[in-house]
């Protein structure tokens, strides 16, 4: 018998009786040692398993239980009043948190927008007019004063049930998106938020949010203060 099929067995029940098992031990003082201990070990935790249970436990189990209905009676009259007096403030809360989820976070918004439509569009490679991307952004009442360098991709799509305009531009490290979101209440954008990879910022206009998507946080920046120039809208 090895080495490792002697502990196993040991460790298996100590108190064994199988000849190999004796065989192995008498050949080996360190096998034998091993056995030894272990069988201490077994002794050990098979006495600390043996507590004597004290007479009057079941009187003092009794009595202590008595005591904590006691208490707990006493307490719940209490628990009451706070409930009914703290009730009118989660009531208050609670609305208050149910407004807010019932906004839209259009910042939020665009990164999972981007994620799902990016394949199509950020592989576009077409180069857009000034004069053809003003056609489309003129049904947000929106329009670009200046050359604001190529566009790959304009077109409209369905931003949580908004129709809105849908840009892929040329930032200085690579391609950005931009949203042209039109709203009215329900909405709101943060003015910058990051998953890690994307990062959106807006400008937050008075029926519009104007959102810039990229993996570059300085092209976002760049193409951000460019718009906010260079792109007006209509009351």
């Amino acid at each position: 018998m090895d080495d490792l099929e002697f502990r196993r067995t040991i460790y298996a029940d100590p108190n064994c009786d199988d000849i190999r098992v004796k065989e192995a031990a008498a050949q080996d003082p360190a096998k034998q040692e091993f056995w030894s201990e272990q069988k201490k070990i077994d002794a050990s935790l098979k006495a600390a398993t043996k507590v004597k249970v004290p007479e009057d436990l079941a009187h003092k189990l009794i009595l202590r239980q008595t005591m904590q209905t006691h208490q707990h009676d006493k307490k719940r009259a209490r628990v009451h009043l706070a409930l009914a007096a703290s009730l009118a403030f989660v009531v208050g809360v609670s609305f208050t948190v149910w407004q807010q989820q019932n906004y839209i976070d259009v910042s939020q918004q665009s990164l999972a927008h981007v994620y799902h439509e990016g394949p199509h569009a950020l592989d576009a490679n077409e180069d857009f007019s000034l004069q053809q991307v003003n056609a489309k952004l003129a049904q947000y009442g929106g329009h670009i004063n200046e050359d604001v360098g190529q566009i790959y991709y304009a077109n409209h799509c369905d931003f949580k049930g908004v129709k809105s305009l849908h840009l892929v531009m040329q930032g200085e490290n690579g391609k950005v998106t931009v949203f042209v979101v039109p709203h009215k209440d329900g909405y709101k954008a943060k003015e910058k938020v990051s998953d890690g990879y994307l990062t959106a910022e807006a400008v937050e206009l008075q029926h519009t949010s104007l959102v810039i998507v990229g993996e570059n946080v300085h092209d976002v920046e760049q193409t951000r203060n460019k718009l906010a120039k260079r792109m007006t809208f209509s009351a």
